[in-house]
């Protein structure tokens, strides 16, 4: 009869074991999916940029202060951006203008131009910056979440690699 007891037992832990797994594999696969963006790094858009060529059909948001924002973007109107950390700017405005001459760089950051693909490959925007990674995520009802990677912010105390 105690044999008949260990042997459920190890049924019962294998099939355990079973669905841990399977609901570790499903979550990790619907995580590995998610519909994220990516930068495309281009010349021609840092040069657009600089000469203040940018297209004037993007709606255009910066990060940082406007002294000396850290990342300026152009994006489709079609994507909304419910923020209150990216403020709007017009490309068109003297403030954009000084905004993109004294955009953020520091010691091995540099600035750079790029496109903003989509998750499907199309480019839906120009991104100006000196921060190399940046999350876009794009949601069904194109809502747009963009997200600068900026551990130099934090200081050294929560792990930053900046220190003054």
């Amino acid at each position: 009869m105690k044999r008949v007891h260990n042997i459920y037992n190890y049924k019962w832990l294998f099939n355990i074991s079973v669905v841990v797994f399977c609901v570790l594999m499903v979550s990790s696969i619907v995580g590995c999916t998610a519909k994220y963006g990516k930068l495309q790094r281009d010349s021609e858009v840092q040069l657009a940029f600089e000469s203040n060529q940018t297209p004037m059909t993007y709606r255009y948001y910066y990060y940082g202060y406007k002294s000396k924002p850290y990342v300026v973007f152009g994006i489709d109107p079609k994507f909304e951006m419910d923020s209150r950390v990216w403020r709007e700017v017009g490309p068109d405005t003297a403030e954009f203008k000084e905004m993109i001459r004294w955009i953020w760089e520091d010691y091995g950051y540099n600035k750079f131009g790029a496109h903003i693909l989509d998750p499907y490959g199309s480019a839906v925007g120009i991104y100006y910056s000196s921060i190399r990674e940046t999350a876009f995520k794009f949601y069904e009802d194109n809502q747009i979440v963009v997200i600068p990677h900026t551990p130099f912010l934090w200081g050294p105390e929560d792990g930053g690699a900046y220190t003054p």
